[in-house]
């Protein structure tokens, strides 16, 4: 099949994606841009049979997002997301979320790794069965760096149903949600959340235990979250 490049959807943000202020959430990004990534792949023929065939999978090292308006429940948004060629091991990925208007609203800037699913290796040139379609040069990059404020536990909890995926462990989305849960009720009133970074470094099983940790820093939220003593997934959200 023909390579495409770049994938294209529209849609309404829905009600379930809004938060107390009827605002589109962090998390509700992530999952747009996490399906439309999946929608662009099974286009251009890199299957989940694909996937199997060739014992692979992609998993996600990090991600950034920042957001230039707020956008509402009943919105139409066109969301473009465009694949890049590997650099060394990882895999890059933006998506363009525009309001009706053509307007940036928000900017996602992901990286992915490739593993072999037998090995856990991280594979730095994807197999030629695989047939890798996205050539295209790198054309911009977000600062995934972030500091790391002093910092304490605050909550304790498992991997639980709701949070998991096919994969058999926390969804990578499902940390926004998660890290956003410990903004203070009277910043999040005063303050919209301008830009997030998650970086991922190990997964948290289904029914596996996990600690939250977090600390401010000015207008900064540093939050890291643990599991059996081993850091799993650390990041930073940043209020206007």
């Amino acid at each position: 099949m023909e390579p495409i490049q770049s994938y294209e959807n529209t849609f309404v943000v829905q009600q379930e994606e809004c938060d107390i202020f009827n605002k589109m959430m962090p998390a509700a990004f992530l999952r747009r841009a996490q399906q439309a990534s999946i929608d662009h792949c099974n286009h251009v023929g890199l299957t989940e049979e694909v996937y199997k065939q060739t014992h692979t999978a992609f998993l996600m090292a990090k991600v950034a997002i920042e957001f230039f308006a707020p956008v509402y429940a009943g919105q139409q948004l066109t969301l473009t997301t465009i694949p890049f060629s590997p650099k060394r091991a990882m895999y890059h990925r933006i998506c363009k979320f525009c309001d009706q208007h053509g307007s940036l609203v928000a900017l996602y800037d992901s990286r992915w790794i490739l593993v072999n699913t037998d090995t856990r290796r991280i594979l730095r040139q994807p197999p030629q069965e695989m047939n890798f379609p996205f050539l295209l040069p790198i054309e911009k990059e977000l600062d995934f760096s972030f500091e790391k404020p002093p910092f304490e536990k605050v909550s304790h909890s498992c991997a639980s149903y709701s949070l998991c995926d096919c994969n058999g462990h926390i969804n990578h989305t499902r940390y926004a949600d998660l890290f956003c849960d410990c903004l203070d009720p009277e910043l999040i009133k005063k303050h919209r959340i301008s830009k997030m970074a998650l970086v991922y470094h190990h997964e948290i099983p289904f029914g596996n235990p996990f600690d939250i940790s977090y600390g401010y820093k000015d207008n900064q939220l540093y939050v890291a979250a643990q599991s059996h003593e081993k850091p799993c997934t650390e990041g930073a959200i940043w209020l206007q």
